[in-house]
């Protein structure tokens, strides 16, 4: 009877003692799951920026942001079976439009292997804005144009996919955070330099809605400039006039648009066109969006490597000692019950 008393509490004691490790391992994982990597790295369009990522697992998730003013064209990974692209969208929709996800450009992969790896980018200018698909799918260059001493960012939309109704939308979208008041203006001035377009609208967005003008109409032919004015009183594609007053708009932009219609089967969708400064006033202050195209500056990033966990033999043998001590325990529990009923 003392024998099985004493076997019964020291066979406690080390299952107390194995489920410790075994939690002190499983929490240790949880508490480094995640590693996070802020840094900057110095950036020349026309040459390749390599970013370093240091020692995954196979099955670990990566996940890189950049500012969405800083247009990319391509990401080579090298080796190139290290990491393998999530095909995620999570570029906005037209029900988050409005979020901070929109000055953030995101790309997430899975590592097919044990190792390292970089992450080589082929980076366009870095410009004011945001360059966003709203519509349709498109792919986008953004470049720098100057003509009679005067500078404007230029953007060639090329149409990938046509939305349902036949359109595509591209969105220029820069973060203003300002209270709309009576004295609110927008001067302006874009150009047609090549292609066709739909329209380009002037947007303003809220929290809850979406306000368009439109400043640029179909009708606009290449090698054509022209000047908009928006204020309080414009009327906006939806008849509204100074709905906005009052209220905060987080972001504007400007949306070019293309049609299917307006391009034969041989022909390449696209459009070129080139935006000059923006002046905004607003409440007595003065806003300028200056169209500077850089083709040399610092680009920030986030690197976050989120390890999966992958039990190793230390946790297997934890766990099968675990199993065998709790049999055992339990054969002890039974036979000194017996015993004592006997």
């Amino acid at each position: 009877m003392r024998i099985l008393k004493t076997l019964s509490v020291t066979l406690f004691i080390i299952i107390l003692f194995t489920a410790s490790i075994l939690c002190l391992n499983l929490i240790n994982f949880i508490k480094t799951d995640t590693k996070i990597i802020v840094s900057h790295t110095h950036t020349r369009v026309g040459l390749p920026t390599v970013i370093e990522v240091p020692n995954f697992n196979k099955y670990d998730r990566v996940y890189l942001i950049l500012n969405a003013n800083t247009p990319i064209t391509n990401i080579v990974i090298k080796p190139k079976d290290a990491l393998v692209p999530l095909p995620l969208d999570v570029e906005g929709t037209e029900a988050d439009i409005a979020y901070p996800i929109l000055m953030s450009k995101n790309f997430f992969f899975v590592a097919n292997t044990t190792s390292s790896a970089q992450l080589i980018l082929y980076m366009q200018p870095e410009i004011p804005y945001a360059v966003k698909d709203f519509e349709g799918k498109t792919i986008s260059e953004v470049f720098g144009y100057i003509e009679n001493d005067k500078e404007y960012i230029g953007i060639d939309v090329k149409a990938v996919e046509f939305s349902q109704n036949g359109f595509t939308q591209t969105l220029l979208i820069y973060p203003l955070n300002e209270i709309i008041q009576s004295d609110f203006q927008v001067e302006g001035e874009l150009k047609l330099l090549e292609g066709k377009i739909a329209y380009v609208n002037f947007i303003l967005m809220t929290d809850s809605d979406l306000y368009g003008f439109n400043v640029a109409p179909f009708t606009l032919k290449s090698n054509t400039s022209i000047k908009f004015d928006i204020n309080a009183g414009t009327r906006e594609l939806f008849n509204r006039t100074g709905a906005f007053l009052g209220q905060r708009v987080l972001f504007i932009a400007l949306s070019v648009g293309l049609h299917n219609k307006q391009f034969s089967t041989n022909e390449t969708a696209h459009a070129r066109v080139a935006i000059g400064d923006i002046m905004i006033t607003n409440h007595g202050k003065k806003i300028t969006i200056k169209s500077h195209a850089y083709y040399e500056y610092d680009l920030p990033y986030r690197l976050y490597i989120f390890h999966k966990f992958q039990p190793t033999l230390e946790h297997i043998l934890l766990v099968l000692a675990l199993t065998l001590e709790v049999f055992a325990c339990s054969y002890v529990a039974v036979k000194l019950w017996r015993s004592e009923g006997g």
